[in-house]
């Protein structure tokens, strides 16, 4: 699958100094579009399907003890002492469980669809890459955090911006 971008450049022609006869052509023209298709290759992968297997197997249990951990929250934020008599502060813990366990979920759920698209890019050939230098991911980065698409130099330019953007928005202040 290849992404295409489309720029477009507006150009003006200078008339020349040399050519008398260019200035009245020029003044004539309007300014030219200029169509560039800019095509991204697909990424590959530098490992082959052997040395890929050990992370699929990682990916494959991280799946599998996340959907178990999902599974798990959510039985925890639907439970609720219906039926007992409670009075404030056990309505106020109760109602704090279940955020806590909502949280955790969706941080889960935002891991388990991490770890299925690693695993669709295992199944593509370009597990390893970085998919936005297009560099190789270093594999003691893969070892500590199988599902990451960056390499570590892209995803501190990521954290960077999404750091300028919190505090710019007025949220990173003290209150």
């Amino acid at each position: 699958m290849t992404k295409k971008k489309t720029a477009t450049k507006t150009t003006k022609i200078k008339p020349s100094a040399k050519a008398p006869v260019a200035k009245v052509a020029a003044k004539k023209l309007a300014p030219v579009k200029i169509e560039v298709e800019l095509v991204k290759k697909p990424l590959k992968s530098l490992l082959n399907k052997k040395e890929m297997e050990p992370y699929r197997l990682m990916l494959l249990d991280l799946k599998q003890k996340l959907i178990k951990d999902v599974l798990m929250n959510q039985e925890a934020g639907n439970e609720s002492l219906d039926g007992e008599v409670l009075d404030s502060a056990d309505l106020a813990s109760d109602s704090y469980d279940k955020d806590v366990a909502n949280s955790l979920s969706e941080t889960e759920r935002a891991r388990l669809v991490a770890v299925e698209a690693a695993l669709d890019r295992v199944k593509h050939g370009s597990y390893g890459m970085c998919e936005s230098c297009g560099k190789p991911i270093p594999l003691a980065r893969l070892k500590v955090l199988p599902f990451a698409k960056l390499c570590v130099q892209c995803q501190q330019d990521e954290e960077k911006v999404a750091s300028r953007s919190w505090t710019a928005s007025g949220s990173g202040g003290a209150e």
